[in-house]
């Protein structure tokens, strides 16, 4: 994951709701200090919509967005893949 992807993932999880573009839009150019564009923040929600990470559903006055894993579950895949990438997945490998 980019690290403009994780930022939306953290702007959509302290939302804890599904919203729409133009909010989310809002609060990540807020929260990042940044001014990003309807097209750029398009074409990062479409990313993580095809790697799973978030859900777009089609509602009266147009696409909700929302993470489809938590905070938590995220975290704890990273970790694991760290483990399994550096320690074949070997916790004691990697605290020793």
């Amino acid at each position: 994951m980019t690290e403009a992807e994780l930022e939306i993932m953290e702007t959509l999880w302290e939302k804890g709701e599904p919203v729409f573009l133009g909010e989310l839009l809002d609060d990540f150019n807020a929260r990042t200090q940044k001014d990003w564009k309807k097209q750029t923040m398009n074409t990062f929600l479409s990313r993580l919509t095809n790697k799973g990470l978030i859900s777009a559903e089609l509602k009266r006055g147009g696409r909700v967005y929302s993470p489809t894993v938590t905070r938590t579950e995220f975290a704890t895949g990273r970790a694991k893949q760290f483990l399994e990438k550096f320690y074949d997945g070997s916790i004691e490998k990697f605290l020793t």
